[in-house]
């Protein structure tokens, strides 16, 4: 295998797991583990575990976003986060604050997330308000629910069914937006 293609690979499996963990969770044998590599090869490839951060910090959503069946953009965004929670997948939204903690340079860490979710979150509402107030105000309160359910285990199924979640909190969203 080529050194690119290694490089990728062990890339992948870092953003995968500190997704997943956070910088602190993750050691370069679990990444070596997940890339089939050894974690000599990790640290000769990579040189720390800093740097395989900063090469794999886990990226936003992906860009493509098309609000599903005509709903507004809040009723979307919050059926998503529902949707990963359901599929037991990752939860972009709830690992901010942890990737910005366990961050080697948290301050550098900070300034990235933050310009990737409210460009992010400004792109897909066309905002143009004054420092992007109204994305901001988004990201917040998707930050807030995705932690809710995944950190403290919030609005449940048995507590809340989940298209009434969807739509309490996704009017809010959409709210901020109109």
């Amino acid at each position: 295998m080529s050194a690119v293609n290694t490089r990728d690979i062990i890339i992948a499996a870092a953003r995968h797991l500190f997704s997943e963990r956070g910088y602190s969770a993750v050691t370069i044998k679990d990444v070596a583990a997940r890339a089939g590599y050894s974690p000599a090869m990790v640290m000769k490839v990579m040189g720390s575990k800093a740097q395989l951060y900063k090469a794999a910090a886990p990226d936003v959503p992906a860009p493509e976003f098309h609000p599903d069946g005509g709903e507004s953009v809040g009723i979307t965004l919050i059926r998503r986060i529902l949707a990963r929670r359901e599929a037991d997948e990752s939860e972009p939204w709830a690992m901010v604050a942890l990737l910005v903690q366990d961050s080697p340079d948290q301050d550098a860490a900070r300034a990235e997330l933050r310009e990737k979710y409210v460009s992010w979150i400004a792109w897909q509402i066309d905002d143009t308000s004054p420092g992007r107030q109204k994305s901001q105000l988004v990201v917040c309160a998707v930050l807030g629910l995705g932690a809710g359910l995944r950190t403290l285990g919030l609005l449940d199924k048995e507590e809340m069914p989940e298209e009434q979640l969807v739509q309490q909190y996704g009017a809010l969203v959409q709210s901020i937006i109109d």
